[in-house]
């Protein structure tokens, strides 16, 4: 294990450099790193099949930090400003990706219910590699970067009703009472914070400290009542976002995150990458990544330029949202374990999302820098 991290960090920290001197995100060098040190290359030779637990466990830690970080800097005061944009945005995106989902399935002669379960799929967001590579351009407090968030959130709490209510198994009043229930304990505790925020402890680092078990707290909450646990942090962050030592919060965390924890699960998700599971995928793949990357980038560009953005601002706001992960590969095994597919499909409907997790992890860093480039170029002219 310790071979295994002590590897994987440095060649992530070169690959992230070669990455960066041809003007291209660190994070596609940390998921190259990872691709190299997981089974299909050096894996081969150390006979791994997969990281180690306790690597993947230190990899989840770093995307929640990474989003109690991106809470930490963009703050209230701005997703309040961006909230009504989000979520006409939000309300689009999961329309049009659901909706072309449910395309696909139709198109490939699936039942209704199958067609259903692909929409599904294809709604989830997650924006780990987006918000890591609008910090690398400076472009998290921008516009663009404050809607990518706001929306990324408020699909992740669509996207679980539309599962639930789409699929029938999961008691969606319920469901609805412990989302609502989280945003309510969230309004408190800012509320809380917000009056004792200039009381002084004399405990040395006391504040990082808390700040840090906070953003684990209210992750592990988020989880408990069915959100993911990155929105518990991000949440987390922005509660924490008007302390007078929010710049102190914010370089600690950083620090520790960005030199150990947060590559390390990019690292992970490269070694994710079971390219076995890519053979006999079939005509599904030829309709579903399309579908996924086109649906994200219609519905949120289209949500966008209703709410007064730009063309490229609300185009990069599309392209920003096309990464799919962990929620994606959470909601295909979900349907997988309650019957929707049969065998066959469901290795071919798994694989697809996987190859779709590895399509969208490279080209979304690099779709980025080019739209901002030109709207760079844009200004200049």
């Amino acid at each position: 294990m310790l071979l295994e991290i002590g590897i994987a960090l440095l060649l992530a920290k070169i690959l992230g450099h070669a990455m960066e001197r041809i003007r291209q995100p660190a994070v596609i060098g940390e998921i190259i790193a990872g691709i190299v040190v997981g089974p299909f290359i050096l894996g081969e030779f150390f006979g791994m099949k997969y990281l180690s637990p306790v690597t993947e466990g230190l990899g989840q830690i770093g995307i929640i930090l990474l989003l109690f970080i991106s809470g930490l800097e963009i703050g209230l005061d701005e997703i309040k400003a961006a909230g009504k944009n989000g979520m006409i945005t939000s309300m689009f995106d999961v329309a049009v990706a659901f909706f072309f989902g449910y395309i696909a399935g139709y198109l490939l002669g699936y039942d209704v219910r199958t067609s259903i379960a692909i929409g599904n799929i294809l709604v989830a967001t997650s924006v780990g590699i987006t918000v890591r590579t609008l910090m690398e351009m400076h472009a998290l407090h921008s516009k663009v970067g404050e809607l990518i968030l706001t929306v990324a959130v408020l699909d992740d709490v669509l996207g679980i009703l539309v599962l639930s209510f789409t699929l029938g198994r999961g008691e969606p009043a319920l469901l609805i009472a412990k989302v609502a229930l989280f945003f309510l304990i969230f309004v408190c505790v800012a509320f809380l914070i917000n009056k004792i925020r200039d009381v002084k402890l004399h405990i040395p680092r006391f504040m990082l400290t808390a700040a840090l078990s906070f953003s684990f707290i209210f992750s592990a909450l988020a989880h408990d009542l069915g959100l993911a646990a990155i929105t518990g942090s991000f949440f987390g962050g922005l509660a924490l976002s008007n302390l007078p030592q929010r710049r102190r919060i914010n370089e600690f965390v950083r620090q520790m995150g960005e030199n150990f924890f947060i590559p390390l699960f990019f690292i992970w998700v490269g070694a994710s990458f079971d390219f076995y599971a890519l053979k006999d995928i079939g005509p599904l793949v030829l309709l579903f990544i399309p579908m996924a990357l086109l649906g994200k980038i219609i519905g949120c560009s289209t949500g966008a330029r209703l709410c007064g953005f730009k063309a490229r601002d609300a185009f990069a706001v599309g392209v920003g949202m096309m990464p799919r992960m962990e929620v994606a590969l959470v909601v295909v095994t979900t349907e997988i374990t309650m019957g929707i597919f049969n065998e066959t499909l469901a290795h071919q409907v798994l694989a697809a999302t996987i190859l779709l997790v590895i399509i969208s992890s490279f080209i979304t860093p690099v779709a980025l820098k080019i739209v901002y480039k030109g709207e760079e170029n844009q200004h200049s002219e």
